[in-house]
């Protein structure tokens, strides 16, 4: 008899643990369509009913259950959606694969702890169930990403708000930025949610909440049709030159030469420009190594009263140590000004903790010595002003916003991508560009190495791109624009601040209703 009960309790236990697993699994499942919602597939309606499983989960009342669910939808949204990081790690970094594949894994599971945060406050969050599903969730969901942005230096990958750039939603983008269009997005999936869980019951109010996302979709449409600024001089007629280089033979000598001839080649013959963009560190060579190079191109450009911006490395010595810069430098008729990288990768260009993690050295190009510029002043050309952003600077709306502020009339963000090979992550970061000039009412004019290089006017809309991997030089006009967005003058900071105490004040009043 109490073998049968003891049989009878192992077959329940195994029951519920197939039951968990099986509900882990369509949360990893859901997390794995994630990025479906981002470039280069754009199907931005995915995002107003991605979060949805999610928010169900902050129904159930165990914690670890809810944990996992959180957990499981994270590792298969940014496991998916940064898988193009291995290869990067194991190809260019040169680390072993033992190595790589911990250190990866690590980054896509500090990005999956906040769905699974989210799904664990989400539970607590108390306040009657159309309260927490309409504004506490939807706070709440914006509130991570917005720290997520900011924590280590900031991480500011696969947000909500940037899969709009498509849909009638990215007309909130040059009023409430990346943040605020998430969490009108974040809304809908709320708005959905409760339409869901209530329209067996109560038809009527499930009807209720679906007008309701569509009176939200209708307002992003309704925005989508005011201008913020305005035409500022003539046009900008710009030269994006793409080199092409694979990753492997940029810094290979044997490669130099053919690589500072092809640059050459592709800058002469578009010297009728107003201004001619190279892409990051296009000079293989430091620049005090380059002067005979560069005062070539000078005196070339001087001569057609051309404006020349190419990224190229500096060093510096000070005190006996050498110090490294990635930079951006003029020639031609507006030569002499120069940008430096303000916000520099982690474990790329330099190492965090240096004290403690000083074994990384190995794997950090120039012994993990680059430093920050400390400038953002627009660059001179000629009558218009450039605001400059270095590889993956742009996907800080703070740091461009500065930028703006300081004059640029025109964005202008330097890469180099080959990093990524042919994978994704080139149309990833593509894409936060373009949500760049839509918040800054800017045209951008986009240059990398390999990809992908194209221009874009102040509603975000690619005006004319390059093919990826192909060497050659994209002939565009641009319209450079004044004036402030909404979004300029609050920034990140201001609306992750609004965020933030929102939902504080939900914490503090809302919560105390009803659990319906």
């Amino acid at each position: 008899m109490q073998s049968r009960t003891l049989t009878g309790r192992s077959e329940v236990a195994a029951g519920r643990l197939v039951r968990a697993l099986a509900g882990d699994a369509a949360y990893l499942g859901a997390g794995l369509l994630a990025p479906l919602a981002f470039a280069p597939w754009g199907w931005y309606p995915l995002a107003w009913v991605l979060l949805i499983p999610l928010f169900l989960a902050t129904e159930y009342a165990s914690p670890g259950q809810r944990f996992r669910r959180g957990l499981a939808f994270g590792l298969g949204m940014f496991g998916a959606g940064l898988h193009w990081l291995l290869p990067t790690i194991l190809t260019f970094g040169h680390m072993p694969l033992s190595l790589a594949l911990p250190t990866w894994a690590l980054l896509v599971a500090y990005c999956a702890l906040y769905p699974a945060l989210f799904v664990m406050l989400g539970g607590i969050l108390g306040g009657a169930r159309r309260w927490r599903m309409a504004l506490g969730l939807p706070l709440l969901w914006v509130a991570l990403e917005g720290m997520r942005g900011l924590a280590f230096t900031g991480f500011p990958w696969l947000t909500l708000g940037v899969t709009q750039l498509e849909g009638p939603l990215a007309g909130l983008l040059p009023v409430l930025g990346g943040l605020g269009t998430g969490l009108a997005a974040a809304f809908i999936n709320g708005a959905l949610t409760l339409a869901y869980l209530v329209y067996r019951r109560r038809p009527g109010a499930g009807l209720a909440w679906i007008g309701a996302s569509g009176i939200v979709v209708a307002l992003g449409a309704a925005t989508g049709g005011v201008s913020w600024t305005s035409p500022s001089g003539g046009p900008l007629r710009a030269a994006l030159v793409q080199g092409a280089v694979p990753q492997e033979k940029k810094w290979d000598t044997d490669h130099r030469e053919p690589i500072l001839n092809r640059y050459r080649r592709l800058t002469v013959s578009n010297l009728d420009a107003d201004l001619v963009v190279w892409p990051e560190t296009a000079v293989p060579l430091f620049a005090d190594q380059a002067g005979k190079y560069l005062r070539g191109l000078d005196v070339a450009a001087r001569a057609r009263g051309t404006n020349l911006l190419l990224g190229i490395p500096e060093r510096q010595w000070r005190g006996g140590r050498k110090r490294y810069f990635n930079s951006a430098i003029t020639l031609g008729r507006g030569g002499g000004s120069r940008y430096r990288k303000r916000h520099l990768v982690p474990f790329g260009e330099y190492i965090p903790l240096r004290s403690l993690l000083f074994f990384a050295e190995k794997f950090v190009p120039g012994s993990g010595t680059f430093v920050p510029g400390k400038r953002a002043e627009p660059l001179a050309l000629d009558g218009h002003r450039a605001g400059l952003s270095i590889c993956y600077e742009d996907a800080f709306a703070r740091e461009v916003a500065t930028t703006v502020r300081l004059g640029a009339d025109v964005l202008v963000n330097v890469t180099n991508d080959a990093w990524f090979g042919s994978s994704i992550g080139p149309d990833q970061h593509a894409q936060l560009g373009r949500a760049r000039a839509v918040e800054m009412g800017r045209p951008l004019l986009r240059v990398a190495n390999t990809g992908i290089t194209y221009a874009a006017d102040h509603e975000g809309r690619i005006l004319d791109r390059i093919p990826r991997e192909d060497p050659g030089v994209l002939r565009v006009t641009v319209q450079p624009r004044t004036g402030a967005t909404p979004y300029q003058w609050l920034s990140a900071g201001w609306i992750l601040g609004a965020v933030l105490g929102g939902l504080a004040l939900y914490v503090l009043f809302v919560r105390r209703g009803g659990s319906r």
